[in-house]
């Protein structure tokens, strides 16, 4: 998509994608603002520690297979690593996600069909639906400011991430796909001042039993109440 600095790492190529190839992190010679991440996640915790090094900003986390499994050494892994992007002042999106996408830049982690800028902001707890609601929006002529897969959302979630988007320039929609939300009290709070702002549109999963089992094993989130979610977002003029 014309991102100007991309700077691949793996320890045993030289070269990818006519790009020149890094060891490491620390081999890199320019500064790092932002990491993706797609190593197996018993090796995270180490890679952490190489970012905290080289200072990193933000790091989005592909991997799969950490709280969402239900394993207790999983879930545990989740806190070590939130722990450590304290300790090296950095943010983390997802694990288990596929990340972002800035359409004014070009900074476009794997959503090859986005590339007109729009006004139409995306987050999405799923990666499925973050590709394939902005590919079916621009089908019908709707384009993206900016796209957010955010996973299980250790880090940053759906709250902060609204509350983001309410004074960013180039958005004048937001629309969400929430599986589970963390602190409700929070999203109520921030969502009635954002709509007094924006319009928010929120596809809320987890209606029927299928569904909420379902997102349990996807993000490791809790579905809650439909009813309730239903009314909250009443309240708070959400869509």
């Amino acid at each position: 998509s014309g991102f100007p600095n991309i700077y691949p790492v793996n320890p045993k190529y030289k070269e990818t994608f006519d790009l020149p190839c890094y060891p490491n992190l620390q081999s890199i010679p320019e500064v790092v603002d932002h990491v993706l991440v797609n190593i197996p996640a018993e090796s995270v915790l180490a890679l952490l520690d190489d970012c905290i090094e080289k200072g990193i900003k933000s790091i989005q986390f592909f991997t799969a297979g950490f709280g969402e499994s239900g394993i207790k050494e999983r879930i545990d892994l989740e806190k070590e690593m939130l722990r450590k992007a304290r300790e090296g002042n950095f943010r983390i999106i997802g694990p288990n996600c596929v990340g972002l996408c800035v359409t004014k830049t070009g900074l476009n982690q794997g959503f090859s069909y986005v590339k007109i800028p729009g006004s139409v902001a995306f987050i999405s707890q799923s990666g499925g639906n973050a590709f394939s609601f902005p590919f079916r929006g621009g089908l019908r002529g709707i384009y993206f400011s900016k796209i957010v897969s955010y996973g299980n959302a250790i880090d940053v979630d759906e709250v902060e991430l609204i509350e983001y988007l309410t004074d960013d320039p180039d958005t004048e929609i937001i629309s969400a796909y929430i599986e589970g939300v963390k602190d409700g009290k929070r999203l109520l709070s921030v969502a009635k001042k954002v709509c007094e702002k924006k319009p928010v549109l929120v596809l809320k999963a987890g209606r029927g039993t299928a569904g909420t089992k379902a997102i349990s094993s996807h993000t490791g989130s809790l579905a809650g109440s439909y009813e309730i979610y239903s009314a909250a977002f009443k309240q708070s003029k959400m869509i």
